[in-house]
């Protein structure tokens, strides 16, 4: 078959910008069977291609991309099976996760500048997502089914997004069964000095607490009806500063309490409930952890441009390790994007805050069909996603949505039950706390 004129030179500009940001020494210790043709990257390349296109299904979307790499990469012949690439991509992709991720968490670190450090803090925000995987055996009895009933296969991704620049920092993949919190606790271990997270109620508990302290992190959590904390005094309201209390459910009192500060903020005409391990008003004050708080909801951001502006809600493969691998080749994908256009903005001193997910795929796809269709245009791809900028107008009047029948209306998080702590179990406490500090 013909193949469909494509402007070859114009395409040259994804691989050149992909070898920038992702040198071949980060592979040089992983070794490539001989007679493989997906050496690590080109099997990058072709991962982040397929992350961006719109096709919906696997096999027209990858006979799209290998005519695409035919023209990047200049070979004579491109593998023309998918179950090849896709046995390839669950192989590999595990093995380069882990110095792709440290190779980029550097590359965020050097773009942040001067936004690394929020109030003197590294602040990352940590959320959880269930994406959907087609209803085969293998999926159900792998991936499980979780949430509500007759609900498909789900995989769970938790995610940590550096609230400076708004980038994806680590993720981890599981089951939809699997425990945000055991997935926070895995990449809190990484983190870097002074770093805080910050995160909703979903996320409170004492093992957590207690083993992200021992990691040498900070949190910032909210907290709410599930929760019981105790203080010795309970006045009609909670000082301006924050009040010490302590997490120490009932299961655990063979273990020393938890003292955390807890913090009253006035959001509308409701008050939110936040804890924290920094004890100090001076390190953290009421107000900016209002203002951290505050900025959380980015996160939300990053799974919904996953999901509805990369269309990626639902992933397409068959068995578990396929769609594993689908999931971690979009994330790099989207990664991959995002790093390139923070480029673009510093050289320009453009907010890195500012950049649009939406505008920045709509830019490559635009892009991809037009060296398809062999049309050429003056821009490069690069110029082109450095200029992803998210529309800043300012809202005038509170946002409203049509009610819909599928729409959720989630009852509001409950305060906390506060409780006095009686003078048998606060000298309990307090030997025990005695007790650690001398060990």
């Amino acid at each position: 078959m013909a193949r469909r004129p494509i402007a070859a030179a114009y395409l040259q500009s994804i691989p050149e910008a992909m070898e920038s940001l992702v040198p071949v020494r980060l592979f040089e210790n992983l070794r490539v069977h001989g007679n493989t043709w997906w050496t690590p990257k080109q099997l990058l390349l072709a991962s982040a291609l397929m992350s961006w296109r719109e096709e919906k299904l696997l096999t027209s979307r990858f006979e799209t991309v290998r005519e695409l790499l035919a023209n990047m990469l200049n070979a004579q012949s491109i593998p023309a099976s998918y179950t090849g690439y896709a046995e390839a991509l669950a192989r590999w992709m595990p093995r380069l996760l882990t110095p792709l991720v440290a190779h980029f968490q550097r590359e965020v670190r050097r773009l942040a500048g001067e936004r690394w450090k929020t109030s003197g803090w590294v602040v990352f925000a940590a959320d959880g997502s269930r994406f959907e995987a087609p209803r085969t055996q293998a999926n159900e009895t792998v991936l499980k089914c979780a949430g509500k009933l007759k609900t498909a296969p789900q995989v769970f991704q938790t995610a940590l997004m550096h609230l400076g620049t708004n980038a994806l920092w680590d993720f981890r993949l599981g089951p939809g069964t699997a425990s945000e919190r055991r997935h926070l606790e895995d990449m809190a271990r990484s983190l870097p000095p002074q770093s805080l997270v910050v995160a909703d109620a979903g996320l409170i508990g004492y093992e957590l607490c207690v083993r992200l302290m021992n990691s040498g992190v900070s949190f910032l959590l909210r907290v709410g009806g599930n929760v019981t904390l105790l203080a010795e005094h309970w006045g009609t309201k909670i000082i301006r500063g924050g009040q010490i209390v302590w997490l120490w459910p009932f299961q655990v009192r063979t273990l020393p309490p938890l003292p955390l500060r807890l913090i009253a903020l006035k959001k509308r005409n409701r008050t939110v409930y936040l804890v924290t391990n920094v004890l100090d008003p001076e390190r953290l004050t009421r107000k900016q952890a209002g203002l951290i708080y505050q900025q959380r909801w980015r996160i939300e951001i990053l799974f919904r441009s996953l999901k509805q502006t990369w269309e990626r809600s639902r992933w397409r493969s068959r068995v578990p390790r396929t769609v594993l691998a689908e999931q971690i080749s979009t994330l790099l994908g989207f990664w991959i994007q995002q790093l390139l256009s923070y480029r673009e903005f510093v050289k320009s001193t453009t907010d890195v805050r500012l950049w649009s997910p939406a505008r920045a795929l709509n830019s490559t796809r635009r892009m991809l069909r037009r060296a398809l269709q062999g049309t050429f245009q003056v821009s490069h791809w690069l110029e082109d996603i450095g200029t992803a900028i998210r529309d800043r107008y300012v809202r005038r009047r509170s946002k409203h949505s049509r009610t819909w029948p599928r729409q959720k209306h989630d009852p509001p998080i409950s305060p906390p039950r506060l409780r006095t702590l009686t003078a048998r179990l606060g000298n309990q406490g307090r030997r025990q706390l005695a007790a650690q500090n001398t060990e």
